[in-house]
């Protein structure tokens, strides 16, 4: 693979080969305006929350992290000048994502621009607005999307979602920039991955997010991701101990490594610097076990090595494997 450009939240972009120790999926800020305009102390002061996460990224940064890859898309509260603020002041690389996040409808501003799309303009459909996001820039500030994000969730393909798999895949097509999933697991990332198919997607290019979530301890549907050609992301560590499973994600990252497929592994957290999404919890009833973006560093990482993974297999998962994602750009659209 060859080395690629890579757009970053400074507006710069850098060279693949300086991705380094990436974390593919992480949210700087959820904030979602409609709601806050009639209810603002729920940010409280932005430059408080700014203030919070950058020194939050330059611990992470400080046990290895290089890149973190912002996965926060419109739906769930992308909000640029924050994520700009933030990357001005920090040293870690932030990627941005395009698409749009829904489990089930769509916006009525695109459920009527679908119904009546032959009668629009192409530049009014969803995939307009992504290809856009990656080409030219988000709005006027002149970050452009690194990658593009859809999500599938207890729904399942829905109509709507069944449209943004469709869109999601044409603007990668076009475009040539990976695409990363929401999924509810593996289940659900085979979903996603049969509409991928249908539209000619190289799954090479793709990888399924929080397959982690994938009830049991089996491989067997996790396993049908990895021989199709795609990533899977073991990623939800801020989750793990209440969705009680980090046991399994960890035992079966252990097997995953030992059948050979450390090369189509991704680890993370899907931490949030700040989230509306759900309310606050207090830190003093309820603390972090874990700075953020640091409990894959602290905690799972020596684990794995503690149960066999090399430090070859290790690399690879968290730095190896993000940069041959962005470097299939190289490769472009089709």
């Amino acid at each position: 693979m060859h080395m690629v450009e890579v757009p970053t939240a400074r507006g710069d972009v850098i060279d693949s080969s300086q991705l380094g120790y990436t974390l593919m999926v992480e949210n700087l800020f959820n904030l979602n305006t409609e709601v806050n305009l009639n209810w603002p102390e729920t940010l409280g002061d932005p430059d408080k929350r700014v203030d919070d996460v950058v020194t939050a990224l330059e611990n992470a940064r400080a046990h290895g992290v290089d890149t973190l890859v912002d996965r926060t898309i419109p739906g769930i509260g992308r909000n640029m000048q924050l994520i700009q603020q933030t990357a001005a002041r920090t040293k870690v690389n932030i990627l941005v994502t395009t698409g749009f996040y829904t489990w089930r409808d769509l916006p009525l501003m695109f459920e009527f621009r679908e119904a009546m799309k032959p009668f629009l303009e192409d530049k009014r459909s969803f995939e307009y607005y992504f290809t856009k996001d990656i080409e030219e820039g988000i709005g006027d500030t002149g970050v452009r999307a690194a990658i593009l994000k859809v999500a599938t969730d207890k729904h399942g393909v829905t109509d709507g979602v069944r449209i943004l798999l469709e869109a999601t895949a044409r603007a990668h097509r076009r475009t040539g920039a990976p695409i990363g999933t929401h999924t509810d697991g593996a289940a659900t990332a085979l979903l996603q991955m049969e509409a991928f198919q249908k539209e000619g997607v190289d799954l090479s290019r793709v990888y399924f997010g929080h397959v982690c979530r994938t009830p049991g301890n089996g491989l067997e549907e996790i396993q049908k991701l990895i021989d199709a050609g795609a990533t899977v992301s073991f990623d939800m560590l801020s989750l793990a101990d209440q969705l009680g499973n980090r046991e399994s994600r960890l035992n079966r990252v252990v097997e995953l490594c030992r059948l050979g497929h450390a090369d189509q592994i991704l680890l993370s957290q899907d931490d949030q610097g700040f989230t509306d999404l759900t309310p606050e919890i207090d830190q003093k009833k309820r603390p972090r076990p874990f700075p953020l973006w640091c409990e894959l560093a602290q905690d799972f990482l020596p684990r794995l090595r503690e149960n066999g993974v090399t430090e070859e297999q290790i690399n690879q998962m968290v730095v190896g494997n993000p940069r041959r994602i962005f470097e299939s750009r190289a490769l472009g659209g089709y």
